[in-house]
């Protein structure tokens, strides 16, 4: 695919040595390759500028800085990384570029292709995934479910929760099928009408509360989890408790549901403010992540004087406590 994005374009050249190596590949030898082939040149090593803040726990980072110059590119508008530890000497080796970012992920093109879209892919390389059906996970007929009841905007967006929840998945030692299927399906009633959604919710004996009925925002996760069971799409309770609790949180979530409540919030369609500040706390930990993002969903409801869910209440004082017992409180 990248021979035939860049094979007509003098300027570059695609190399396969670290597809040839044949084991794990690791920069600091790639470049080691590269000084022995072009030994009087310089070598300049394009990484997004996030990435920078993390450079020092790659395996012999330091060689790499010693071997090329670090060009950081700009991933998110008015980003800083953090240089500290770095050297004097090593930050002289780093570039920044100053570029328009192009706020686009690999994660979000896979996503996109897996639903057939090919805007954002050089048309020999989109005639190449579908001929050769790459990026098909097995879970087609779930989206034949999603593209009868939601618009492409939200079909979108579930494909990018479902690659994201299953990168969690496996940076945090869940199931990265159940997360794959949870994040596909986590907002399947999110266009459905609020009549549907009453009805789903009164089917599955789920008596929605004051605050429930004050913000209908929050209906579509547990008329989900209703749809998928009731349907018979979806038998798997991990599955459908994800789904139930991917919007409001609530104290003592499973490991898949922190891993799909998390991914919905960094989605790589997500692009409010405070999107990369979550992204690196769920670097960290899920749990950092969901600290956040429910004292950022309480702080927003009060600013609106909104009502706050109750099990959104639950969720932050669950991880507060966490943390607090952490420190020995």
């Amino acid at each position: 695919m990248c021979r035939l994005a860049f094979g007509g374009d003098s300027r570059f050249e695609v190399s396969p040595i670290e597809l040839e190596r044949g084991n794990r590949s690791y920069t600091v030898e790639t470049l080691r390759e590269l000084k022995k082939l072009y030994p009087g040149d310089e070598l300049y090593f394009i990484i997004g500028s996030d990435m920078l803040e993390t450079l020092n726990r790659w395996y012999l980072w330091e060689e790499i800085i010693s071997l090329a110059f670090i060009c950081a590119a700009s991933r998110e508008k008015g980003y800083q990384p953090e240089l500290s530890q770095f050297t004097p000497e090593q930050r002289e080796k780093i570039i920044f570029l100053e570029l328009e970012p192009l706020e686009v992920s690999s994660t979000a093109v896979r996503a996109k292709a897996a639903c057939g879209g090919s805007e954002m892919l050089d048309p020999k390389v989109a005639e190449y995934i579908m001929q050769n059906g790459l990026y098909d996970d097995g879970l087609g007929n779930f989206r034949q479910i999603l593209a009868e009841r939601l618009d492409e905007k939200r079909i979108y967006h579930s494909e990018c929760v479902s690659e994201c929840a299953a990168v969690l998945a496996e940076k945090y030692g869940a199931d990265a099928e159940k997360a794959r299927i949870a994040g596909l399906l986590h907002d399947v009633t999110k266009n459905a009408g609020k009549a549907e959604q009453l009805e789903l919710t009164a089917r599955a004996g789920e008596a929605l509360s004051s605050v429930d009925r004050a913000n209908p925002k929050v209906w579509h996760q547990i008329s989900g989890a209703a749809f998928l069971k009731l349907k018979g799409i979806v038998s798997d309770e991990e599955i459908l408790g994800a789904v139930r609790w991917h919007t409001t949180g609530k104290a003592g979530m499973s490991l898949l549901e922190k891993i799909v409540y998390t991914a919905d919030f960094i989605s790589a369609d997500r692009d409010y403010p405070d999107v990369g500040v979550v992204r690196r706390l769920a670097d960290i930990s899920l749990e950092h992540a969901i600290l956040y993002t429910s004292r950022y969903t309480v702080e927003k409801l009060i600013s609106k004087d909104l009502p706050i869910h109750p099990a959104t209440v639950d969720c932050y004082n669950d991880m507060l406590l966490h943390f607090m017992k952490q420190k020995g409180h």
